[in-house]
């Protein structure tokens, strides 16, 4: 292994005068996504693992999320178009005489990890899901083999420590949505994004909360719910900080045309 060390000649970021730091919760289609494929992945292994001994050529990073509609209103509302969702990549089917159901196998998980997150949805109406996973190349499984330590990609990794401290409070602060405030506010919905803006001495913090509809009887509920999320937010803020913070909620927000940032029952909808 070779090793080379170097000098960075940068200001570092808790020096410089401008920093902005994003976190995407885990509705958003992003995290969606990653969560998706991480957990078909899972599955085959255990699959491999069980059937053959070691983990066999795979690749599942290639989720593809395709938005629905829905009409939201306050007290419930309902799907127009269901999620699709489909599932691509390469997964070893074919060992010898053997064949895995590796699709069955994938959709299987999918809707394992579709009920276990997200409970206002219901991930046998709302989404389609679909999987189109197959054999890769035979020149790229001949040069795989878990057992021996070969791979048939080339990647790299990128690592950097310690965070900054508008990195620490941008990460709590969207796990605290998720998980802290979801418990007290069956209003929050899983999808949720803070971004926060750091000027100097100030942090600009904006953060997207869909709400869920049938929680919300109507717009005044709304609004005191987004204001009371937001005066918690605030004062989780100073476990992280000293510096002046500022939050806004739900900014898209327009309260004379009787917009709110609430899709129905599963809110990475829209």
């Amino acid at each position: 292994m070779n090793l080379s060390v170097q000098h960075i000649n940068s200001i570092p970021v808790e020096k410089q005068q401008t920093e902005i730091v994003e976190r995407k919760g885990i509705g958003h289609p992003d995290s969606i996504a990653d969560g998706l494929a991480e957990n078909v992945s899972r599955a085959l292994c255990k699959e491999y693992m069980e059937h053959f001994g070691y983990i066999m050529h795979h690749n599942t990073d290639e989720c593809q999320i395709v938005g629905g509609q829905s009409k939201p209103k306050f007290g419930g509302g309902y799907i127009i178009e269901p999620v699709y969702i489909l599932l691509v990549g390469r997964a070893t089917a074919m060992v010898g005489e053997k064949r895995l159901p590796i699709r069955a196998i994938a959709i299987k998980s999918a809707h394992s990890y579709l009920e276990n997150h997200f409970p206002n949805l219901d991930a046998d109406t709302h989404v389609m899901l679909d999987c189109k996973i197959w054999e890769g190349s035979h020149d790229l499984k001949s040069v795989y083999d878990s057992r021996k330590g070969l791979a048939n990609d080339t990647s790299v990794g990128v690592g950097y420590a310690p965070l900054s401290e508008t990195e620490k409070l941008t990460l709590h602060m969207e796990k605290h949505i998720n998980n802290d405030l979801k418990k007290r506010f069956p209003e929050l919905g899983e999808d949720v994004k803070v971004m926060s803006c750091r000027d100097g001495g100030r942090i600009h913090i904006t953060v997207a909360i869909a709400m869920v509809d049938k929680y919300i009887p109507d717009s005044s509920h709304y609004i005191n719910v987004k204001e009371e999320v937001k005066n918690e937010l605030m004062d989780f803020s100073s476990k992280f900080t000293h510096r002046e913070v500022n939050i806004d909620v739900n900014t898209a927000d327009d309260p004379e045309k009787g917009c709110a940032h609430m899709p129905p029952l599963c809110l990475y909808i829209l």
